[in-house]
């Protein structure tokens, strides 16, 4: 209870108010802060990068023209390796953040806990693809043998060609015509 005295009771409530204000404006400037945040990460050979908003959302990914040529599966995976350096790196500026401009309040430790939950550190990193396509000389490449289409489809042959041996009527025909006719 606030105790007999109002006079007392209105100097308490005041002082309450003006905490609570004053925490809310913490919080406020905390926001602001925090939407200002972009983290950026790129592979071990600046190939990719990768950047993240203060939501951990991709907001852009730059490829050098290296990458060209590269396995799509080693791209794809380095695309998800930096965006999940890029999140934790963001959790770990987030926490920094509110520990220093609201301390450690429940509101606070809320924060930091959903950003641990969605960006928990990256797996360890497998080593990396090669970074130039293995290049098999002419000599030993053979070319694999034409899949036979599956009984009962009408795919066509396209792998052989068909030409008469002789022009047929229709041939010398249409060769002494000029398609200006």
């Amino acid at each position: 209870m606030l105790g007999d005295d109002p006079n007392r009771a209105a100097d308490e409530l005041a002082r309450w108010a003006e905490k609570l204000q004053h925490t809310a404006q913490k919080y406020q400037d905390l926001q602001g802060r925090m939407e200002a945040i972009a983290v950026t990460e790129s592979s071990a050979d600046n190939r990719i990068s990768v950047t993240v908003d203060a939501n951990g959302v991709t907001t852009g990914i730059t490829l050098a023209a290296a990458t060209r040529g590269m396995d799509p599966a080693a791209v794809a995976a380095e695309l998800m390796a930096c965006t999940r350096r890029a999140q934790a790196r963001l959790r770990n500026q987030v926490t920094d953040l509110v520990h220093s401009m609201v301390g450690d309040d429940g509101a606070g430790q809320a924060i930091v806990g959903q950003y641990a939950t969605r960006f928990p550190d990256p797996d360890p990193v497998a080593p990396p693809a090669p970074a130039e396509p293995v290049y098999t000389p002419p000599a030993a490449y053979t070319p694999p043998a034409p899949a036979q289409p599956p009984q009962g489809t009408r795919k066509p042959d396209r792998d052989r060609t068909v030409v008469p041996d002789e022009p047929d009527e229709d041939d010398l025909y249409y060769r002494r015509k000029s398609w200006l006719e």
